[in-house]
């Protein structure tokens, strides 16, 4: 670790069972960490000096010491758990951009938001969809071998919505759902049956005790589509995920930017979600959905991505600690980011945020 950029933080003491339980709505007598991603380039400020690279290209021992090198800064940092992806190739257009960030360590890549590769039926079926073998998991084979005690590992995918308009193009999609519905919904089963695959394979994972589904189904005042095509095509999906954790003994956590207050309902009581991400203080203040929904599901992260971008540190941490003091009390609930930890993101500030929940459990 660089101590010139990150102060001395507490010696680690991950436990994975106590994050659990906080995730199922409970209090394990201190507020654990969370985050969806920590961008490369903040953790390599956070080592001083660069990481091992995690290209295959550069062979197998390479590429585990590179996984193993990141499970270890993340138990440093004080989470009980390491997320682990599932690479699903899935082809599509995208339009590539100068990263503007001061670390960036490559250009961004956008989607075409306007039309996808899946315009028509014909489309449908000539698309090369992924097999489950071509699906990617020696990231989490890598961190699975050699776990550091006390930590788990979750699985995580690219969601059902995110996916199928990847595919369809967003403005494309709301139009077929009109125009075509059955092929959307073709898409969305094609997608939403892949993802399964992914997941079924990390509920077979001893390390694996939860799995995460990323799919951002708002915007700032509203959901993307209409909450009752929501329902219709993407929700089922979803719904499946988490029957599929639950049988196997994991918990299902979901990672859903935007105002999604229209099915809130629904991803309680039908998907059965067991904790919500993603919080952006201009659209709901996490200490709003914590006073609203904390009883019934578990609550993670909340400090704003902006703040934490461009605030100075003594906002940082007071605005932390507004947070802790709210959505501590009754436990289900983890500290982190609005979203995640952005290349764009000094370092410094991050770390302000890791103090003060430190400070918070009475560990610094």
């Amino acid at each position: 670790m660089n101590d010139d950029i990150l102060p001395r933080l507490p010696e680690p003491k991950p436990n994975v069972d106590e994050f659990r339980r906080v995730l199922q709505g409970g209090d394990c007598g201190r507020v654990p960490l969370v985050e969806l991603a920590i961008a490369e380039e903040v953790l390599a400020a956070l080592h001083g000096r660069p990481l091992i690279p995690l290209s295959r290209a550069e062979g197998w021992q390479t590429f585990r010491a590179g996984v193993r090198q990141r499970v270890r800064l993340h138990r440093a940092l004080g989470y009980d758990y390491y997320r682990v992806r599932a690479e699903i190739p899935f082809q599509m257009e995208t339009l590539p951009a100068r990263n503007t960030a001061a670390a960036a360590a490559a250009d961004r890549q956008w989607v075409n938001e306007q039309e996808g590769l899946i315009k028509t039926a014909a489309d449908l079926e000539t698309y090369p969809w992924p097999t489950r073998a071509a699906i990617d998991f020696a990231a989490a084979e890598a961190a699975a071998d050699g776990l550091p005690e006390g930590m788990g590992l979750i699985g995580f995918s690219g969601g059902v919505l995110e996916w199928s308009s990847n595919l369809l193009g967003l403005e494309s999609m709301m139009l077929l759902l009109y125009d075509e519905p059955g092929l959307v919904q073709a898409v969305v089963d094609r997608v939403g049956q892949i993802i399964y695959e992914a997941f079924h394979v990390f509920c077979q994972m001893d390390g694996v005790f939860a799995i995460w589904l990323g799919d951002d189904m708002g915007f700032k005042t509203a959901t993307l589509l209409q909450p009752r095509h929501l329902r219709q095509y993407i929700l089922p999906w979803h719904q499946r995920y988490a029957e599929l954790a639950h049988r196997t003994g994991r918990l299902f956590l979901l990672h859903s930017c935007g105002h999604v207050e229209a099915i809130m309902p629904d991803l309680i009581e039908t998907v059965r979600i067991d904790a919500k991400h993603s919080f952006e203080d201009v659209i709901v203040p996490v200490e709003e959905f914590k006073r609203r929904w904390g009883t019934r599901v578990a609550v993670l992260g909340g400090v704003d991505v902006d703040l934490l971008s461009r605030g100075p540190e003594a906002a940082i941490r007071r605005r932390t600690g507004q947070i802790l003091a709210a959505c501590a009390p009754g436990g289900g609930y983890a500290c982190g980011s609005g979203n995640s930890i952005t290349n764009y993101m000094p370092a410094a500030n991050y770390v302000a945020m890791l103090e003060t929940l430190h400070r918070f459990n009475g560990r610094l």
